[in-house]
Order: structure tokens, then sequence, then C-alpha cells
């Protein structure tokens, strides 16, 4: 449907498509985006095969807990791992736990070689193509909060997923904003309680 959108010129064929579209895949849902800290020192100095055994820990991890909070892990690529929540306060759950694991796994150590995910949360429209993938700006949006914003250790969540919220699991820091790749992003950062 796609490849048909793409190469087609006459508006009102394209407005048609882009509805049948969001008809067969639209919903509105939370996007979970985690991504690993420390690629580049871990790998420089401990090798490649060192940093590719602790994607394969991490991904033990993110895996059971997405889906004892309700989620749908939808892939893995790299170090980054991507999940679909219907409700904001699993998600945010799901960012607490794995971080309680990570933390239980390391024994409490930190810096090269340890495993420290960064967690991007995000509510709004989006198209969900079945349990394989998702597009749209909260997936967008919380790529930006986990890879290019979030710190090993952190959970950051748009006011746009706390307002669906209807508890939050842990304390969340003062209201922070950011400009990244032209849009701005209201967002506050997670800790456990």
């Amino acid at each position: 449907m796609v490849a048909e959108y793409s190469l087609c010129t006459d508006a009102a064929e394209r407005e048609r498509l882009d509805a049948e579209i969001w008809d067969r895949f639209g919903t509105s849902g939370i996007a979970m985006i985690t991504d690993m800290e420390g690629f580049s020192v871990t790998t420089r100095s401990l090798g490649i095969c060192h940093f590719l055994g602790m994607i394969e820990r991490a991904r033990r991890i993110v895996a059971p807990a997405v889906a004892a909070n309700n989620g749908l892990l939808l892939k893995c690529e790299a170090d980054n791992c991507y999940a679909f929540f219907r409700r904001a306060e699993d998600a945010l759950q799901t960012g607490i736990d794995l971080n309680a694991a990570i933390e239980e796994l390391g024994g409490g150590r930190k810096g090269v070689g340890s495993i420290e995910l960064a967690i991007g949360i995000d509510y709004g429209r989006l198209l969900l193509v079945g349990d394989e993938d998702f597009y749209g700006d909260p997936v967008n949006t919380a790529s930006k909060l986990g890879e290019d914003l979030g710190g090993g250790g952190e959970i950051l969540v748009t006011n746009r997923a706390l307002d669906q919220a209807e508890s939050l699991p842990g304390i969340c820091s003062d209201q922070l904003v950011t400009r990244i790749s032209g849009i701005d992003i209201q967002y506050k950062r997670f800790g456990a309680a």
C-alpha cells in the first residue's frame, strides 16, 4: 500500500490511500524505545564481540519485562528495542523494571562494559503493523528521547504520554523542554521510587 501511495501522483487517490492505510493500521498508543549506552567506548576498549554479547544480554532482559507489563516487543535492531503499549503506566513500569533488572545484573557497576539503557516513551497516533513494527510521530519522538537525549538509567517521558497515565510509578523530575530535529519536545525524567 505504501509503494502504491509513493508512486501515486493524483491528489485524490493519494488521500484515499492515506485513509486506507490509517484505517487498516492506525491506532493510538505508547511507543517505548530503549538504547544501550556506551557503544563507542566499549567497542574501542573491549571489542565489538563484547558489545554484541552485551546486546544479547540486554535483549534477554527487555523481552520479559515488556511482556510482564502488557507490552508488545516489536523488534530489536542493533542496540535498540522497540515496544508498543496501550497504557502509559505499563510502559513506565517497564522502564523502572528494566533499570532494576540491569542494576541487579551489574551489581551496581557502571561504566565501560556495563549494560545501561536510555529509554524514551511517547504517546500518539501511529501505524501499528501487526506485531512487527510501528511508524509515526510518537515512535520518532520516543526514539529522539531514548537515543539522542537519554543517558544510561534514564526514562524520558513526553507530556503526551504522561497525560494518558492514571497513576505514575516512580518519581519524575521537573518539566524539561528541548528542541531536536526541528521539533519541541516537552518531557520529564523518571527514576525509581
